[in-house]
């Protein structure tokens, strides 16, 4: 039996695009988390007014060379800062690829949202200058 329990978070959608009534698209419930989760990762450090430590370190390592020390350094801080700053979510596994380019890194999360007994993934590429 399947229970639908409403609205309980929401945040507006990352894509800023409009619903049938004309306002900002919300996402809801588990989507409002991943969406937290995405503004965590792409926010600079500082860029937070009255919260300048809210941010993830990855900006500052797209240039740098993904040796496994700091694959290893990058993984962890992504699982610290989004345990951090995100209280609903326990970070199970971080995958990080970089583009041949070198101006990409594709992260791959496995989530645990508190409260459900089910993985979640989330899927994301961040670019230098994004």
């Amino acid at each position: 039996m399947i229970i639908s329990v409403g609205e309980v978070w929401s945040d507006l959608d990352g894509r800023f695009i409009q619903d049938s009534e004309g306002a900002l698209k919300k996402a809801v419930n588990i989507d409002a988390v991943l969406v937290s989760i995405d503004n965590i990762l792409r926010t600079y450090r500082g860029e937070r007014c009255m919260l300048p430590q809210f941010a993830s370190d990855l900006h500052g390592l797209l240039f740098s060379r993904l040796n496994q020390t700091v694959v290893k350094y990058v993984s962890r801080n992504i699982k610290d800062t989004i345990e951090m700053w995100e209280p609903r979510v326990l970070i199970n596994d971080v995958v990080l690829e970089k583009d041949p380019d070198g101006n990409s890194l594709s992260i791959g999360l496995s989530v645990v949202i508190k409260g459900h007994d089910k993985i979640f993934r989330y899927q994301t590429s961040i670019k230098s200058g994004e």
